[in-house]
């Protein structure tokens, strides 16, 4: 095979060009993969996912931000890691739900 920075024929299993330092792609997980398993994700991030998910569901609201804020945090603090959308999909939609909540539980009943 040959590296697609520096075009020097390298071998089929480096991870590494030899010749540029270029990680080659061997080994690590491709997209699609990424997408559908948890690969590299902050558990975090796909607490606050599926939290989310079940927002309308009222209880797991408040806790789809807090494992949001949770996630955003790992992330940023291990930069390996991935999953920013899940835990801002999860605040957003558990932040959403718990303000509907809070106004049908607490707002409107007054009246």
């Amino acid at each position: 095979m040959f590296c697609r920075e520096c075009g020097k024929e390298i071998n089929n299993k480096a991870v590494v060009c030899v010749h540029c330092g270029v990680r080659t792609g061997v080994g690590e997980p491709d997209a699609v993969m990424r997408m559908l398993l948890p690969v590299g994700r902050s558990g975090y991030a796909i607490a606050a996912g599926y939290l989310g998910l079940f927002s309308p569901l009222l209880i797991p609201a408040p806790l789809a931000v807090i494992f949001g804020i949770l996630a955003i945090r790992d992330i940023k603090k291990n930069t390996h890691k991935h999953g920013m959308v899940r835990a801002i999909f999860g605040i957003t939609i558990g932040a959403i739900c718990t303000v509907l909540y809070a106004y049908a539980f607490l707002i409107a009943p007054k009246f």
